[in-house]
């Protein structure tokens, strides 16, 4: 391969007569003249214009492989005879001189280039482009400060997590010493006095049907009915057994309307608690957790310790709260035990 070069009279580079392929518009012409500044062709291009600018593909053949630039030109001359056309490159970045200095270099030093080197002409002109050689040097240091003050951050972020949670926990949550799912229930009064004979009913009532027969003192036969559509729960009074006007003989759960949860609370915990707080409930057989609001605070156990006469127990007593879950439960959960906790 032949190298000739000219001597630079009104030129800014130095021209090589090194045959390379250049691809204009899908076309790919044999360059003649070429530096770092710019190429010339003996090829017509009759679709541009002086001044027009247009993406090229620059092809340069080496020993073991083909390097392949794409690059932005401007046609800068078109002879009348469609003859020739030189263009000039514009826009070159700091990596694309990069290699065409040092391919220009090994040209006319007669060296053979390989492809690692040109990407290592690439690589370190990047660097270059990024860092300046002290801060390159102070880039370990730097990074190693960065680091410390990274995990620094980090630990202290950690701590005050666990201080917050642990802060929560013990001030801002409220757990239930116990729970279970319930329905609303109705306690049927005794109309009057007399002797409690029940019926056989079905496990579920109808509202107005009948379960239980009172048998007054003057032989008169009063049927007592569902109050709801319901289920029944318990006997407060044993069949057979005597009761007078207006003591509850039966305990229903209504079917008709949602289950609710009650929990139970200490009196201190209970202090905290105000109605319509939010409670998360957690459900058994891995059924998850629902949210849920306090509809009710029960003082009723701790009237009872009163009524008694022990104060001191009252205030021991544990308070019952009834919770409204936030979607209907299942009444397949009624009577099962739940964990709850109020935020």
């Amino acid at each position: 391969m032949q190298i000739e070069q000219e001597t630079e009279i009104h030129r800014q580079h130095v021209r090589l007569r090194i045959p390379i392929t250049v691809e204009i518009d899908g076309q790919r012409y044999s360059v003649d003249d070429w530096s770092i500044g710019g190429f010339g062709v003996l090829a017509a291009l009759p679709r541009r214009q002086p001044g027009e600018r247009f993406a090229v593909r620059l092809i340069l053949p080496f020993e073991d492989f083909e390097l392949s630039l794409d690059l932005e030109a401007e046609l800068v001359y078109r002879l009348e005879d469609q003859s020739r056309f030189g263009c000039r490159f514009v826009r070159l970045s700091a990596g694309q001189l990069a290699v065409f200095r040092r391919v220009v270099e090994a040209y006319l030093a007669g060296e053979i280039i390989g492809a690692d080197e040109l990407i290592a002409v690439t690589i370190g002109e990047k660097r270059r482009q990024l860092f300046s050689e002290p801060e390159l040097a102070a880039r370990p240091k730097k990074a190693r400060r960065i680091m410390g003050s990274a995990l620094v951050g980090l630990a202290a972020v950690v701590l005050a997590a666990i201080a917050y949670l642990g802060f929560r926990e013990r001030w801002l949550i409220v757990r239930a010493e116990g729970a279970v799912v319930e329905a609303p229930v109705v306690r049927v009064p005794a109309p009057a006095s007399g002797l409690l004979e029940p019926r056989e009913i079905e496990p579920v009532l109808a509202y107005g049907a009948p379960f239980a027969t009172l048998r007054v003192a003057d032989g008169r036969d009063v049927a007592l009915t569902s109050p709801c559509e319901c289920a029944l729960v318990s006997w407060l009074v044993e069949p057979g057994q005597p009761v007078v006007a207006g003591e509850p003989v039966a305990l229903f759960a209504t079917v008709d309307r949602p289950l609710v949860v009650r929990a139970s609370v200490s009196p201190a915990a209970a202090r905290r608690l105000a109605l319509g707080d939010r409670a998360q409930i957690s459900l058994p057989y891995g059924l998850g957790t629902v949210g849920g609001r306090i509809e009710r605070i029960d003082l009723r156990p701790q009237l009872l310790a009163l009524s008694a006469g022990d104060p001191l127990a009252a205030g021991r007593r544990p308070l019952s709260v009834l919770i409204r879950p936030e979607r209907p439960l299942d009444f397949e959960l009624l009577g099962a035990p739940v964990e709850v906790r109020f935020e």
